[in-house]
């Protein structure tokens, strides 16, 4: 008598069965890490909430197909992206499976969630979501102390939530070779908690070059063809951002830009007339010299004394710039040239003369 074979698309397999393993792997990668482990009775209690019977031994078997498909020796011409880099192994202390190896290092991913949480571009809500897709990345446990550890104190985040949409804009406009419009917003001492559009409204319209990010805050860096000068714009300021039917202007200015300095000069001294100057420190301040003004070729650096060194270096010469030398009181000193020497004895001047009558 012939056998009877079930008239069965999955091949004799019950409903479900045959996403099994992926739901092994699911359960694995969420609640396991190098520190947590599942026992073969919880991914049975995992399995029945979808309506799939298992036992340890199918349990192994899933896991043991798993780990050979990651062990798997691919061809050298398989991207290294497309590789499966995880690794699952049985603990006996902690009497479970764990996935011991990922992709991605827990220690990354909460550095990511640093870099996030000190972004003052980003809104609560935006900063909270980011760090909920970094999470997706690691196990629930490892999720749960990346929100518990990473904190900042005294970040203060943006009220603005367009940033994000404005930032696409503005990255569409620069491949598009667009100029783009938007109004500008601004505190003032009558309403500190709401900012309100500068110009009375009026749009400003630029063309963008550049997307810079300094001590937590995002830029646009862009040409004004008014002021024929380039311009610096905070994001987070920026509302109703749109990309205008006109063409990008100001490219010769921006091709003779050596951004690494350029960078250095705007954000560190706030803008002004550029010069060459030379100032120095005492040696301990080295640190600081080099975290201020870089070691390009622009910059030169030389022996005083056993005591001292120079920096020469081009700045923007500004009341930020000579604030700053003064932080350091006498640990340093313009030397050079001249006249900015002198307009730092005013800038002194006009502070002393501030509170010479109080």
């Amino acid at each position: 008598m012939a056998s009877t074979v079930p008239n069965n698309k999955n091949g004799g397999r019950k409903k479900g069965h045959k996403f099994k393993s992926l739901l092994v792997w699911q359960y694995l990668l969420k609640n396991t890490d190098e520190n947590h482990a599942v026992a073969s009775k919880d991914i049975i209690d995992y399995l029945d909430a979808y309506g799939i019977a298992a036992d340890r031994h199918s349990i192994s078997r899933d896991i043991q197909e798993l780990q050979e498909l990651f062990e798997k020796d691919y061809d050298a011409d398989v991207d290294e992206r497309d590789r499966l880099r995880y690794e699952i192994v049985y603990d006996t202390h902690l009497k479970g499976y764990k996935v011991v190896s990922r992709p991605y290092e827990f220690g990354e991913l909460r550095l990511l969630a640093e870099c996030i949480n000190s972004a003052k571009f980003l809104t609560e809500n935006q900063a909270d979501h980011l760090k909920e897709m970094i999470s997706e990345f690691c196990s629930g446990p490892q999720a749960e102390e990346l929100q518990n550890e990473v904190y900042l104190i005294g970040r203060v985040k943006t009220e603005n939530k367009t940033v994000m949409s404005s930032i696409l804009k503005l990255n569409d406009a620069i491949k598009q070779d667009k100029k783009v419009s938007f109004k500008y917003l601004k505190y003032t001492i009558q309403n500190k908690g709401e900012q309100v559009e500068r110009r009375r409204g009026n749009k400003y319209v630029v063309s963008p070059f550049r997307l810079l990010i300094n001590e937590g805050n995002y830029y646009l860096l862009a040409y004004d063809s008014k002021k024929q000068d380039t311009v610096t714009f905070r994001i987070d300021r920026m509302k109703g951002t749109e990309i205008e039917d006109e063409q990008r202007e100001g490219h010769e200015v921006f091709a003779e830009i050596d951004m690494s300095t350029y960078t250095q000069r705007v954000f560190s001294m706030f803008g002004g007339e550029e010069k060459r100057v030379s100032i120095r420190f005492q040696n301990h301040l080295l640190d600081s010299a080099i975290e201020r003004f870089g070691t390009s070729k622009d910059v030169f650096y030389m022996v005083d004394d056993d005591r001292h060194f120079i920096v020469s270096t081009n700045v923007e010469i500004s009341d930020q710039f000579f604030a700053w030398i003064c932080g350091f009181r006498k640990r340093a000193k313009i030397v050079s040239p001249p006249e900015v020497v002198e307009s730092m004895k005013q800038f002194l001047n006009d502070v002393y003369g501030r509170y010479e009558g109080e």
